[in-house]
């Protein structure tokens, strides 16, 4: 899986792209996916409903932005169609919620249309820092709003803040795999944000996180094999 994050040397990004600015480079790339012929998760554009990012609807004329980001949504989709690079997959990943709240900057409002979009993802991060949140907290909504669009579902990223000295990001792991398998089930696969940076995400932040997320994945239920072509 690919995370492709457009920061351009431009203050309108989504418009750049509508406009056909950066087609050679989408192009060339799309050209060599097709080439390479292997099976690729293209995540776009993720977290546009958020307002740290120059693709995002903050920095994009808010309530215009939406238009705009499915608008370059699908024209770097056709670009790949006409490269014929049909082992892509288009993976539409927005926050699991969304800054600024408010009515135009709803994910939904992003969604660049069945027919653009292979699989749906959802970001989401328990923070710590006095407001712990759960799996279930962070996800639930999110999923219950995305579902319906009837795409094979993934977690693009996720992980936990440190443990807080009474193991609660050990017990977070057990409680985040259990709900995966038992209340998520179009979620079909995660990729655990592993790195130290504005929290300590690793599993391995402790041996008891280490421990614990060992412990999780290794239920038969994480360890089905997809297809790689």
């Amino acid at each position: 899986m690919i995370t492709w994050e457009p920061f351009l040397n431009t203050t309108n990004t989504l418009d750049a792209i509508s406009r056909g600015d950066y087609d050679a480079y989408i192009t060339n790339f799309a050209q060599a996916a097709h080439d390479w012929d292997h099976l690729v998760y293209l995540r776009f554009g993720h977290e546009m409903n958020g307002n740290w990012y120059p693709w995002d609807g903050f920095h994009n004329g808010g309530y215009t932005a939406p238009a705009k980001y499915i608008a370059a949504w699908r024209h770097i989709h056709d670009i790949f169609v006409a490269a014929g690079a049909s082992k892509v997959k288009f993976v539409w990943s927005p926050n699991h919620w969304s800054v600024p709240s408010v009515s135009w900057n709803e994910a939904t409002d992003y969604y660049p249309g069945n027919n653009y979009v292979d699989w749906i993802a959802i970001d989401g991060y328990n923070w710590g820092e006095g407001s712990w949140q759960t799996f279930s907290d962070i996800f639930d909504t999110a999923y219950a709003n995305l579902a319906p669009y009837d795409k094979p579902m993934m977690i693009g990223e996720f992980a936990s803040a440190p443990d807080d000295g009474l193991n609660a990001k050990s017990d977070w792991i057990n409680q985040a795999f259990s709900q995966i398998k038992s209340t998520y089930p179009k979620i079909q696969i995660f990729c655990w944000f592993n790195i130290d940076k504005e929290r300590d995400w690793r599993i391995n932040s402790s041996p008891a996180t280490e421990a614990a997320f060992r412990t999780a994945i290794s239920d038969d239920y994480f360890l089905e094999t997809i297809p790689t072509e």
